[in-house]
């Protein structure tokens, strides 16, 4: 999945988070900032400050 896909999705599952792509670091504004060199990193740190991030997901994806 690319980059700029991954964003979309993730701006809809946490809308009341705001996150960005800073040249290769990604970055997530909401109660705390959060800052990762990888997406896969911002997520495992989404999944625990947001108490219902799974469900989000698997909500958003169908499942």
């Amino acid at each position: 999945m690319s980059d700029g896909v991954l964003l979309l999705f993730l701006r809809q599952i946490f809308p009341e988070w705001s996150i960005t792509r800073d040249g290769p670091s990604w970055r997530a504004g909401g109660r705390v900032v959060i800052s990762a060199p990888s997406a896969d990193e911002l997520m495992d740190v989404l999944v625990a400050v947001v108490p219902d991030a799974g469900q989000r997901v698997r909500y958003f994806f169908g499942g």
